[in-house]
């Protein structure tokens, strides 16, 4: 061995030596040289790198590509490579997250220098302040160590930082230990920060009713009234009467069993004793506050849409977002008592609403029966399905006089025969929109001839499965006053009917660059082939475009294609730096020309790409750095 050799291999062991007697050395790291902290890092469990961390920035040094590379081994399938990682990702606290919810509920790989000589209960009390999305699932038993003595730091913490709150399987939770969830659910929904809340996999009347409970207006947020209806004459007291009833109706379903109704003394039990049971006297002085449910996301069984959601989705005026899943396909009937509860909701001046989505819709018009109904809705999204007979009814017409106050539309449909024409009269009556997405649709010519005169301030435009063989002037007309951001268009068949791809391609790059506002362009499926070298020109010339992320998967590239382009990028220099993706390309065909436009464009493009079989080959080229 050489002596710089021997030199190299000393300071190695001096850096490992450093790094497994941090206890001890941690004062004096801000000594330490940039190169040699540098070298440092990589050396440290969470525990230090965390701690060290700002020291790090004072000197220049990022730790985003060291928490990237221990997010990549958390997560084994992730399959994107990327050079310094996803832009924009706070790598930190993913990691800090997922190793909570692994530690505390299923289990980490043994052997990891990031987590060595840290305990359990180390790494949770670390992690457990950067969880800002929890899921309960798997053992009850794991969940319940949550209300525990051992683990109530734990819980505060998690109280004071999670925002959202996702139960995969409540009904599965419940069945041990039940009043222990009870605890921890109670202690992050009304005493924490959650205002988010997914449930999945129907959960049972009687707890959906205790938990949308948080999401009524400002009466009985906590229980749910079983003593009958007021008398007092007054219309709102009637209001909340009736949707009282509406709650407990549930819980007199003639087969509920006996466990049911002791899950449901449970649900209803006082907060404070709840909290009294769990806590010390002195901890629980007062009253409980009460939670509020900003956003819900939850699955619906088939009789819960007619027996439970109908009757007291009107009163959650407190609720902002909704966003209902169902494995079934929404019937009419079906379909339209949700639009009259919607109706009732929004007829009250407290509704809060302004985000809806449904999936699983059966009819093509309900994107205008929902915003009849909801008039001042902001978002909406629905994914229609065909009727299960394939009959389908004609189509209505919007017949809102009033402008629509929507901003986001969103309509995904499979194998729905229906064309744009069945809803621009919406999109006439929604000045505001800014971000319209359409998937399956038919004859889009109008689409953009509606969209240049009616939505000036769209911004994101996203088109998916739709035929644009036949629409290139109308495409060009919309780009030439446009203020888009973002512009998808994935699997539009763009080129099919062009004998020459420039014929299209070279207009289409010029409007483009025009559009200073736009940041964002995916092309994926488009079988460009050829034509994506085409795509290089965005940055050429003095005024090139302000792209900051292109997506050209899925288009059959080949590599002696993806070299022309490199070529090109390496020559116009984009200043932007923007993140190219490249996943689905058979850019395997020639690994040497491929690794060879790869090399060119590393330095001017962050490069997404799916190719794992010559990592080892690409390693050095584009491995997080």
């Amino acid at each position: 061995m050489g002596v710089s050799g021997a030199a190299s291999s000393l300071v190695q062991m001096c850096i490992v030596r450093v790094a497994q007697n941090m206890d001890e050395l941690e004062g004096k790291i801000s000594d330490l040289p940039v190169l040699l902290l540098k070298e440092l890092l990589p050396h440290l469990n969470i525990y230090y790198l965390d701690r060290i961390e700002p020291v790090a920035l004072t000197k220049g040094i990022s730790t985003s590509s060291l928490w990237a590379t221990i997010w990549r081994d958390l997560d084994q399938t992730w399959r994107c490579r990327i050079k310094s990682g996803l832009p924009g990702q706070d790598w930190k606290q993913r990691c800090l997250e997922r190793l909570f919810h692994m530690v505390m509920f299923t289990h980490v790989r043994q052997g990891r220098s990031y987590l060595s000589n840290l305990s359990e209960t180390s790494v949770l009390s670390m992690t457990a302040g950067h969880v800002k999305v929890l899921s309960l699932h798997g053992s009850s038993r794991n969940i319940c160590r949550l209300a525990s003595e051992e683990l109530r730091t734990i819980l505060t913490a998690l109280e004071k930082g999670v925002r959202s709150l996702k139960l995969l399987d409540a009904n599965s939770l419940l069945k041990h230990g039940r009043k222990n969830v009870l605890f921890v659910l109670h202690r992050l929904l009304d005493h924490g920060s959650v205002r988010e809340v997914v449930l999945w996999r129907s959960p049972h009347p009687s707890f959906l009713s205790w938990i949308t409970s948080r999401c009524r207006g400002p009466r009985g947020q906590f229980s749910v009234s079983l003593a009958g209806t007021s008398n007092t004459g007054d219309p709102a007291e009637a209001q909340h009467s009736d949707l009282d009833v509406g709650y407990s109706a549930v819980e007199r379903e003639p087969t509920a069993k006996r466990s049911r109704r002791s899950l449901t003394l449970e649900l209803e039990d006082n907060p404070e004793l709840l909290c009294s049971t769990f806590l010390s006297s002195g901890s629980t002085a007062g009253p409980c506050p009460e939670g509020q449910i900003n956003s819900l996301d939850f699955e619906v069984s088939s009789c819960q849409i007619l027996t439970t959601v109908s009757h007291v989705l009107p009163s959650w005026t407190r609720l902002q977002a909704l966003h209902l899943h169902t494995d079934w396909l929404l019937t009419e009937e079906e379909m339209s008592v949700l639009v009259e509860s919607l109706r009732r909701l929004f007829h009250n001046p407290g509704c809060s609403l302004r985000d809806l989505s449904m999936s699983h819709v059966c009819c093509h018009t309900s994107v205008i029966s929902v915003l009849s109904a909801c008039p001042t809705l902001q978002n909406l999204s629905l994914d229609i399905w065909p009727p299960l007979n394939n009959t389908w009814k004609k189509q209505q017409h919007f017949t809102q006089n009033k402008e629509l106050c929507l901003e986001k539309l969103v309509v995904k449909s499979a194998d729905v025969p229906t064309t744009v024409e069945s809803f621009l009269t919406v999109l006439k009556c929604a000045p505001k929109l800014s971000h319209l997405q359409i998937t399956g649709f038919r004859h889009a010519q109008q689409l953009f001839q509606t969209l240049s005169v009616s939505n000036p301030v769209l911004k994101i435009l996203h088109l998916e499965d739709i035929n644009l063989a036949s629409c290139h002037r109308e495409i060009l007309h919309l780009l030439e006053k446009s203020m888009l951001e973002g512009l998808f268009f994935k699997d539009c068949r763009l080129l099919d009917k062009c004998t020459v791809k420039k014929d299209f391609l070279v207009p289409f790059v010029n409007a483009l660059k025009r559009i200073s506002s736009l940041q964002t362009l995916t092309l994926a499926h488009n079988r460009l082939a050829t034509g994506a070298i085409e795509m290089a020109e965005l940055f050429s010339g003095s005024c090139p475009s302000n792209i900051t992320h292109l997506d050209l998967s899925s288009n059959f590239i080949l590599p002696a294609e993806l070299l022309q382009f490199a070529q090109l990028i390496e020559t116009y220099r984009p200043t932007q730096r923007p993140l190219l993706d490249l996943r689905f390309n058979p850019l395997d065909r020639d690994p040497e020309v491929k690794v060879q436009a790869v090399r060119k464009l590393i330095p001017y493009c962050n490069i997404l790409t799916d190719d794992w079989d010559s990592r080892s080959t690409m390693a050095e080229h584009i491995s997080v750095m």
